[in-house]
């Protein structure tokens, strides 16, 4: 492969048609700054009806002026007397020649093929008899090679126009080749047809020399236009006037691409019959042109040519060809995961809430122990506590573990425990997390374990709510964790209410739906019940990842435990405020979850473990790796598309998406009676997604790569989480008066 990059990209590159002298790349450069250029003599020039140009080196020679090849030893003539005065003693001067003879119209056709307007015009040129010489962009010939195959097959002549349209004096002497040699091999590849015409994609060849001379020096002869419809200056739908004839020939210019020419097509229609009308015919430029300088038909194209093709292909074809599949792969997908998952969802809710929980005597519950792992948290571990304190479950401990906390934390925990008996206090140091909630597990008394994070306030039905899934009767899989409904208790701007929005959704309808098909891959740490047992069978929070609620959820399905969703277990935790916070908070979760999909990578595509393996855990692999390889050039072509005017398709796009995400919001809302206030979100929510998701793909890649370590992220506590007034909580007579007055803010939330 090596081999043939090292053969082909210098034959690529290497010129189509070989000069005798001066090939060096910078000579045309070096030639011209040899005067000034706004001073370049020029000659032939009789009020620009002149067809062709050239730079003629002057040679002195026994008293006359050689007007000579600067690319070989050929003398094209001798200058006239008139010359001579304007040459005066410059080394090199721009000449104009030859023009069509008279009552003849030379047709020229630049920027194309564009698959609207290029057939319409052919369709036209055909039913009037009428030949013209295109000069396509190379660009275009990639994208559209069928219309270009037609042009050729019809009969008309084509000329080179750079790969992209390029401004020579923008871009270096290497640039410049590249942009017609490349064009020359684009054309040869695509229908084996090799041109020497060339014209200026800017035009003016008397001061866009630079182009001039290296075009000259590739071995192509410049084409101009003396009759110029300056058909790209009207606005779409604006008529173009249809341009006089005077008798004598012109070669007319008009563009078939670059923008809306269903104005040019319209004068078309009106030139052509007139000028026939006039006694003129239409050719090609094949009259004017030495022997050398015509199109030739049917030269076998080489690798080089190929390549060429092909690289461009990709550069230029593939990606939209990606885009477009992933557009449609995308509205298909999401289109049927959606129905998918509000369908499962709706079905799941109405089911639970058909389902008839017995009533259980007090002494039946199980003893339950509330596991809370807390590092500085002493802005707002009361408050947390209060809300358990609060909790309507007649059965519990609370088991709080001081991870070497560097603030007030444990005494805060200590003066707590002295007026509620239930709660007990454990110090370690610093352990981490993990560390700290597998010792509340170890020194905790209860059959069932619920775990919550420090700034996370439970409703006073939540216990029971977990609780009463580890009575029901078993019915096929043993329960062995039940996930909680986590709310965003601190919806302070559009940061916090953006994350209100995004945990309805996922929660009441994604894990709703997940849960029915037993395909639930986490059990959020900051609200969840789990079975002892279980958690024992587990091996309890692992340490290998920084998602480690999703790993021990992992775990417990691999051991065969169901892991059930339950909406009316309400916890309201404290969401980042800030995008900084945010976006810190979504690459741990993203890279943890990362490290959790490797490390139980055997149940990725294993029918064995059902939806879960076949549905949850690949989508969460592929919503990984497709804009880690896809959104850059998404982007990129995004941005191309919209430069070029052409956003129908995103705006689709958005607008689809968009209407999907207020469908879910609106089946969301509606299972947990929230507010609709959260559909004001909906518009915007891609503004955020889209440059967090960016952030937390590519961070966490490169995180991976590096084998860097990510600690345990506490976001800076505010203490701005509240409760809302219906839920009834209460503060306990028992409580001291300042806990009751400062711990618990009882307030409408958004």
């Amino acid at each position: 492969m090596l081999l043939s990059l090292v053969y082909i990209l210098p034959a690529a590159t290497a010129p189509v048609h070989q000069g005798l002298q001066n090939q060096a790349a910078d000579y045309p450069r070096r030639l011209l700054a040899t005067q000034d250029l706004e001073s370049i003599p020029k000659i032939g020039f009789r009020e620009g009806t002149a067809i062709f140009h050239r730079i003629v080196l002057v040679e002195p020679k026994d008293g006359e002026l050689l007007l000579k090849d600067p690319f070989s030893d050929k003398v094209w003539r001798e200058a006239t007397a008139g010359e001579k005065a304007v040459i005066g003693n410059s080394r090199y001067a721009v000449e104009a020649y030859g023009r069509p003879k008279d009552h003849t119209i030379m047709l020229t056709l630049d920027d194309g093929p564009d698959p609207r307007f290029t057939p319409e015009i052919l369709d036209l040129l055909s039913k009037e008899g009428v030949p013209a010489t295109f000069f396509p962009v190379g660009e275009n010939i990639v994208k559209y090679p069928d219309i270009f195959r037609r042009v050729i097959r019809e009969g008309h002549m084509v000329g080179n126009h750079t790969v992209s349209h390029i401004d020579f004096w923008a871009h270096d002497d290497a640039t410049n080749r590249q942009q017609v040699i490349g064009a020359d091999r684009l054309m040869l590849a695509a229908d084996n047809y090799q041109t020497r015409l060339f014209r200026i994609p800017t035009g003016n060849p008397e001061n866009n020399t630079l182009a001039l001379l290296q075009a000259q020096q590739l071995g192509y002869i410049h084409v101009d236009m003396d009759l110029d419809t300056r058909d790209w200056e009207f606005a779409p739908g604006v008529p173009i006037p249809v341009p006089s004839l005077d008798g004598q020939g012109h070669v007319l210019l008009v563009h078939d691409a670059g923008g809306d020419r269903s104005a040019t097509v319209k004068m078309l229609e009106a030139f052509i019959p007139m000028a026939k009308a006039q006694g003129y015919t239409f050719e090609t430029m094949q009259s004017m042109l030495p022997d050398e300088f015509i199109p030739q038909h049917n030269v076998a194209a080489k690798v080089e040519d190929t390549a060429t093709l092909a690289a461009m292909t990709t550069y230029l074809v593939t990606p939209n060809i990606l885009l477009t599949w992933l557009f449609w792969f995308g509205i298909g997908s999401l289109t049927i995961l959606t129905f998918l998952f509000v369908v499962l969802a709706l079905i799941n809710n109405g089911r639970q809430k058909r389902r008839r929980w017995d009533d259980v005597a007090e002494k039946d519950w199980p003893f339950v122990s509330v596991v809370l792992p807390v590092f500085n948290e002493e802005l707002v571990v009361t408050k947390t506590l209060d809300a358990l304190r609060a909790s309507d479950y007649p059965r519990m401990e609370v088991v709080a573990i001081n991870d070497g906390s560097t603030d007030g934390t444990l005494a805060v925990l200590r003066d707590y425990a002295r007026t509620w008996p239930a709660l007990r206090v454990i110090d370690q140091p610093n352990g981490g997390k993990s560390a700290a909630s597998n010792q509340g597990i170890a020194q905790s008394r209860g059959e069932v374990i619920v775990t919550l994070d420090g700034d996370t306030l439970f409703e006073p039905q939540t216990v029971k709510m977990f609780a009463r899934h580890f009575l029901a009767p078993r019915h096929g899989k043993e329960v062995g964790a039940v996930a909680g409904h986590v709310k965003v208790g601190n919806r302070r701007n559009l940061i916090t209410a953006w994350q209100s929005l995004e945990y309805l959704s996922g929660i009441c309808v994604t894990r709703m739906a997940e849960g029915l098909m037993g395909a639930i891959s986490i059990v959020p740490g900051a609200c969840a019940a789990w079975r002892r047992e279980a958690l024992v069978r587990a091996g309890g929070y692992s340490h290998d990842t920084l998602a480690e609620d999703a790993d021990l959820t992992l775990s417990l399905q691999l051991l065969g435990y169901s892991i059930v969703q339950e909406n009316e277990a309400i916890a309201w935790t404290e969401a980042p405020l800030t995008v900084k916070g945010l976006f810190k908070q979504r690459l741990r979760w993203t890279y943890g979850n990362i490290q959790t999909l490797y490390k139980h990578r055997k149940m990725l595509f294993n029918p064995k473990y059902g939806a879960l393996g076949m549905l949850t855990m690949p989508y969460a692999l592929i919503s990984v790796l497709v804009p880690l390889i896809f959104m850059p050039l998404t982007v990129m072509v995004a941005i191309g598309s919209l430069v070029h005017g052409e956003w129908e398709a995103i705006a689709i796009f958005s607008a689809f998406v968009a209407a999907t995400h207020m469908l879910i919001s609106i089946v969301a809302i509606l299972m947990v009676r929230e507010k609709a206030l959260h559909l004001l979100i909906v518009p915007i929510y891609r503004l955020i997604y889209e440059p967090l998701r960016a952030y937390v793909v590519f961070g966490s890649a490169l995180l991976a790569l590096r084998g860097t370590a990510v600690g345990w992220y506490k976001p800076e506590r505010t203490n701005s989480v509240t409760l809302p007034t219906p839920t009834g909580l209460t503060v306990p007579a028992a409580l001291p008066p300042l806990a009751r007055a400062d711990s618990l803010t009882l307030q409408d939330s958004l």
